[in-house]
């Protein structure tokens, strides 16, 4: 037997519901289900010690990430001695946690713990300019203390892989890492608890509309700005064509939200939607006109294949991940190349039998990975 902990106190802490909190959204849904040998754990920094949440609790929270109020918690010692196997699984984005891996993971070893990680890029080291100060300051030494200590490290795409282990190779620790590619799912898991969830009228009609979709957190690397700049472009041509944005506001993006907020089709034909559950998001993937995904480097790029799984027609740039989880099914710009975008959008919107016989391929050829599917894979090697 196993005994599994998770360390969510960063996704109570950010309350997103989209990336990385997606996948442990996700991986919590299907291992409350399957294993009850979980502790899903919060770290109470100013009395040092973490509580375990009850799985029932845990699914409340996950089916209200925005807002649930948390009521139960029961203060546990996870070093206490056990017969069973221990396994500290770190899925959530904690370089940025109070508590710091480098001391914690030297003392989970010190315990007989196991330690498995989740890398989903490796962008703060990559491109460091793409991210807030404090993770640059964080991730580093968040990634040598993996180096160090880690016994497993899960990766979401062969390009993620890539880059660790070119980070390894320059590293002078030479721990002995086991390490496996898993593809993150694509479909959205229905609900837990009783409390309905249904779509808002305020969005009914803008679901009829001809639209391009872009999901993602506002920040530098999403590269919101290129399809303004080509919305700019075809908005004059097609005139039933509208934009609609959905994801948080997040850091150094004053200049696009400024664009958005002053532009002459704010909330007539561009749109940008905050704090949207799943219910709403899936209903706008399927009924999306085209779905584009430009950002500057992925690790795996989870809209891409949410697109995908509606049979959208999928517009991404070609770099890092994007290629592999997208295959022969989405289409590709080069370069941050404006042109190249209008053009693709151009295409689909002038030639419908070209957008309806490309639409008619996804649906019958893409063999979507769903959450279900991933966490049997990563039970494999958990349990």
């Amino acid at each position: 037997m196993t005994e599994i902990y998770v360390d969510i106190t960063q996704y109570i802490k950010n309350r997103l519901n989209t990336g990385i909190q997606r996948v442990v959204k996700e991986y919590l849904y299907q291992a409350i289900q399957h294993n009850s040998l979980l502790y899903v754990l919060c770290y109470d920094n100013s009395k040092k010690c973490f509580s375990h949440i009850p799985h029932e609790e845990v699914l409340l929270f996950l089916d209200d990430v925005s807002s649930y109020i948390f009521k139960k918690s029961v203060k546990i010692d996870i070093f206490e001695k056990s017969t069973h196997k221990k396994i500290f699984f770190d899925i959530d984005s904690v370089w940025n946690a109070d508590l710091q891996r480098e001391f914690f993971y030297a003392k989970l070893k010190k315990n007989d713990f196991f330690i498995y990680n989740f890398i989903y890029d490796l962008i703060p080291i990559l491109f460091p300019q793409f991210m807030y100060a404090t993770t640059r300051n964080n991730f580093t030494p968040y990634i040598n203390a993996i180096l160090r200590y880690s016994d497993f490290v899960f990766f979401d795409s062969y390009s993620a892989s890539h880059d660790f282990t070119n980070i390894q190779k320059k590293s002078s620790l030479k721990n002995k890492i086991k390490k496996k590619v898993i593809y993150l799912g694509s479909d959205f898991t229905k609900l837990s608890s009783t409390k309905k969830h249904t779509l808002s009228p305020k969005y009914e009609n803008l679901l009829l509309k001809k639209y391009i979709l872009f999901v993602g957190t506002f920040e530098p690397r999403k590269n919101q700005s290129l399809m303004l700049d080509a919305f700019d472009e075809l908005s004059q041509k097609y005139p039933e064509l509208h934009l609609i944005f959905i994801g948080k506001i997040g850091w150094n993006v004053e200049r696009i939200i400024s664009r958005i907020d002053t532009h002459p089709l704010k909330n007539k034909r561009v749109l940008h939607l905050q704090n949207i559950d799943d219910v709403t998001l899936k209903s706008f993937y399927e009924s999306a006109y085209i779905v584009a995904y430009l950002s500057h480097y992925e690790g795996y790029g989870l809209p891409v294949v949410e697109s995908l799984l509606y049979g959208n027609i999928t517009i991404v740039s070609k770099n890092s991940s994007m290629p592999e989880v997208g295959g022969k099914y989405a289409d590709y710009i080069e370069n941050d190349s404006k042109e190249e975008l209008t053009f693709l959008c151009e295409k689909y919107v002038k030639n419908s039998e070209l957008y309806s016989s490309k639409k008619k391929s996804i649906q019958s050829d893409y063999k979507s990975h769903d959450w279900a599917t991933f966490y049997g894979k990563i039970s494999k090697y958990l349990i």
